[in-house]
């Protein structure tokens, strides 16, 4: 069963209630050998054995590594994100209209980074 999480806006998006459901496995296996394979093509340097160091560290190498990608390949990623967060509304939840649905930057950061955490915190049962 797909994991949900309710998130509230930030700031001026603070009345609205946003739900991120993971993406399936399958789906975001290949999401993450996507962003993978953009890092190994700046050359960054990540440590062989990152797999087994803290989350904390594990998160902060590939962030630093991520924003090393030209923006135009990190664009695509950067999208697909948002696709399994939902707004949620009076009568339900709908998908979101990005043009609609944000009125601070930040709640997309804060999104951003929840969807993240939701798809990797099986790191966090090691």
């Amino acid at each position: 069963m797909l994991k949900s999480k309710d998130v509230a806006g930030v700031g001026r998006d603070s009345a609205r209630v946003y739900r991120i459901t993971e993406m399936p496995a399958y789906r975001a296996e290949k999401w993450a050998i996507r962003a993978l394979w953009l890092i190994a093509g700046t050359g960054a340097d990540l440590p062989s054995n990152l797999e087994h160091a803290p989350f904390a560290e594990f998160v902060r190498q590939g962030l630093s590594a991520l924003f090393k990608v030209d923006f135009k390949d990190a664009e695509m990623l950067l999208d697909e994100m948002l696709t399994c967060v939902s707004i949620v509304t009076k009568a339900g939840t709908r998908q979101l209209i990005m043009a609609d649905d944000f009125d601070d930057p930040r709640t997309i950061l804060m999104i951003r980074k929840e969807v993240f955490a939701l798809h990797t915190d099986f790191f966090l049962d090691e």
